[in-house]
C-alpha cells in the first residue's frame, strides 16, 4: 500500500449506512454512504493488498450528489474540491474493521487515486441490498421534501418508480 501523507485521527466509519453502490465491478468501487448523523459521504476505493482495501471518504452536499449524477459535476472535482476540504483515507481489514485513519488534503493524494478528469458518472446506480434500510433512508427526508426529491431524482434519470417497486417487492419476504 502507498504511503499516505495525512493526520492520524480517530473516525468511526463502521456506523455508517450504505445507502447505494453508485459504481461496482466485481465489487463497490464507489458507494453512497450516510452518517449516523445524516450526512451524505462517498466511499471511494482506491487500493488494495492481501489484507486490506484501501478507501476514500469525502462528505458531500446532496446538491453536489445530484450533480455528479447528473454529469454536471465528475468525480475527481468532488475529490478536488471536497465539501469539507479534506479526505479521509482508511483501510478495511478482511474482518471489515477500520484502521489507518488519515484526515488529507486532494494534493497530498497519490496520483494513481485520482479518477480522470472527465470521471463523469455513465452507470446505474445499485440500491443496498436491504429494502429496510432504504426504507429508513427514505423516512429520515422530511415529508415535504419527499415529493421534491423524487422530482430531482426523476429529472437526473434516477429510477424512482423501479427503485419504489424493488422495495415494496424486498418488503414482501
Amino acid at each position: 500500500m502507498k504511503k499516505i501523507k495525512g493526520f492520524d485521527i480517530q473516525f468511526d466509519f463502521s456506523r455508517f449506512r450504505r445507502i447505494a453502490d453508485l459504481i461496482a465491478f466485481e465489487g463497490p468501487l464507489l458507494s453512497h454512504y450516510v452518517s449516523d448523523k445524516g450526512d451524505d459521504y462517498l466511499f471511494y476505493w482506491v487500493e488494495n493488498d492481501e489484507h486490506n482495501n484501501r478507501w476514500l471518504a469525502l462528505r458531500v452536499s446532496l446538491s453536489s450528489l445530484q450533480k455528479y449524477i447528473s454529469k454536471e459535476l465528475s468525480l475527481r472535482q468532488l475529490i478536488d474540491s471536497p465539501n469539507d476540504g479534506y479526505l479521509y483515507c482508511f483501510d478495511v481489514d478482511n474482518d471489515l474493521n477500520y484502521h489507518n485513519v488519515l484526515l488529507v488534503q486532494p494534493a497530498d493524494l497519490p496520483i494513481d487515486y485520482l479518477p480522470s478528469t472527465d470521471s463523469f458518472y455513465d452507470f446505474e446506480p445499485i440500491p443496498a441490498d436491504d429494502a429496510e434500510e432504504l426504507m429508513t433512508y427514505e423516512l429520515t427526508i422530511p415529508f415535504k421534501e419527499h415529493s421534491r426529491l423524487e422530482e430531482i431524482l426523476a429529472k437526473i434519470g434516477f429510477p424512482v418508480l423501479s427503485l419504489k417497486k424493488a422495495v415494496s417487492h424486498a418488503a414482501v419476504f
